[in-house]
């Protein structure tokens, strides 16, 4: 083969190579850069913690190429237990985390929650009542994560309202959640908070009552009841 029509094809090649990576970096959100948190509470929070990331998630396909900055999975209240299983009820996301892409692979759980549930909140005393009745699609998703450098790990989301849950990987326990207030416009992603999970002892109480010992405080119960149910 004549020598220019080597080097031809070499930078044919080039070519070729820069523009398949050109589409993949497109794919990939922008990174998000300082973040102002517009709920005074969640700002205490998350900047009381010794570390944690601004992330941008996406929903993806099964192959993790872009679909969405719209977190939601769209899934009808109206189907049926044993019409579940098959791929519409499956879900993927990818979260840059860690300067390494986290690639989940979810299935809704329709296990978790009755269709007729209700929610009440009380607010100080029993006059301060607000009960309100289930109602939507389910949106509460557990499956694997995957990590760059094959790290398998599991999680239990909910994509309600942005993606709001707990991450298990060999390396640590994480959580996740949206950034409070933010404003959301159409074609831009939603920043998202990723914490490690703190490693702590159980607190006591110093006086406990009726000669209870070990009472825990609600939000480690919490935390604790998450754990054990999803996993």
């Amino acid at each position: 083969m004549p020598c220019v029509q080597r080097s031809w094809l070499a930078k044919l090649f080039v070519m070729a190579q820069l523009l398949n990576l050109g589409v993949l970096c497109s794919e990939r959100p922008p990174q998000p850069g300082p973040l102002r948190f517009p709920d005074r509470k969640q700002e205490h929070f998350i900047k009381s913690l010794p570390e944690y990331h601004v992330v941008a998630p996406v929903r993806v396909d099964a192959s993790g190429h872009f679909l969405s900055y719209a977190l939601h999975h769209p899934v009808t209240s109206s189907r049926r237990k044993r019409d579940l299983g098959g791929s519409e009820d499956q879900v993927y996301y990818r979260i840059p985390h860690e300067e390494k892409d986290l690639f989940f692979n979810l299935t809704v759980n329709q296990e978790l929650l009755s269709k007729s549930y209700i929610v009440e909140r009380r607010y100080g005393n029993l006059s301060h009542v607000k009960m309100v009745a289930s109602s939507g699609p389910p949106c509460h998703l557990r499956g694997t994560v995957l990590q760059q450098g094959t790290r398998v790990g599991t999680a239990a989301l909910s994509a309600c309202h942005g993606l709001t849950g707990f991450f298990h990987l060999p390396h640590g326990d994480f959580f996740i959640e949206p950034v409070k207030k933010h404003p959301l416009a159409e074609g831009e992603y939603h920043p998202h908070v990723v914490y490690r999970r703190q490693r702590r002892g159980i607190p006591e109480m110093e006086q406990p009552a009726c000669g209870l010992n070990g009472i825990v405080t609600s939000s480690h119960w919490v935390e604790e009841f998450v754990l054990l149910w999803f996993f």
